[in-house]
């Protein structure tokens, strides 16, 4: 017959081993996601740093933005400015618009949306395209396909192939760029 206390140290050793495994599979999950340069879900509050794990707080861009006339809030590193990593909020809102950023990134992040704005603003695709043709390259769910939620090495795709399907456009005719599609990361005229 089994004693409890037997029974007892064999769950809890199962319970742990199985605790380590869920662990090993977050962090693993975790720096996959990490080592692709796309951040956390859309909308998910941070809690610590991704540059240097302190915590983060939610306060007003007074002296971050050089003009906060809007009353707009960041999410800001607790170390701030030794590490200058923020993200703004939805005005009104406690949700973050993108995943913090650095810097660098911030600034890789505004080029990458230069580019990739060009695409559809100039017409060369409608913005449902240029987000299809986002998420394509990504190869993320089109409702995930945010500049916001990029890391450095997605920014630098963007950039670079926003710029090749620019340099590759139809040309212009009487003032209009002839109509075309997006496949593939490929312009075709259409018809």
């Amino acid at each position: 017959m089994l004693r409890p206390a037997l029974v007892l140290y064999c769950f809890s050793a199962v319970f742990r081993l199985f605790a380590f495994q869920i662990k090993f599979y977050c962090e693993v999950f975790y720096l996959s996601i990490k080592r692709r340069g796309i951040h956390a879900a859309s909308g998910e509050a941070p809690s610590c740093c991704p540059y240097c794990g302190n915590p983060v707080v939610l306060r007003s861009a007074d002296g971050i933005y050089k003009e906060n006339s809007a009353g707009t809030r960041l999410y800001v590193c607790s170390k701030y400015p030794a590490c200058d990593a923020y993200v703004r909020v939805k005005p009104g809102t406690r949700t973050p618009i993108g995943s913090l950023a650095d810097g660098r990134l911030r600034a890789l992040r505004h080029e990458a949306h230069i580019y990739f704005d060009k695409l559809h603003r100039t017409g060369l695709m409608s913005r449902d395209e240029a987000y299809e043709w986002l998420a394509s390259m990504l190869q993320v769910p089109a409702s995930q396909a945010h500049i916001g939620q990029l890391g450095v090495y997605h920014c630098q795709r963007v950039i670079e192939e926003s710029k090749r399907l620019w340099k590759n456009r139809p040309r212009i005719y009487n003032g209009r760029l002839p109509a075309c599609r997006v496949t593939g990361g490929d312009i075709h005229a259409a018809g």
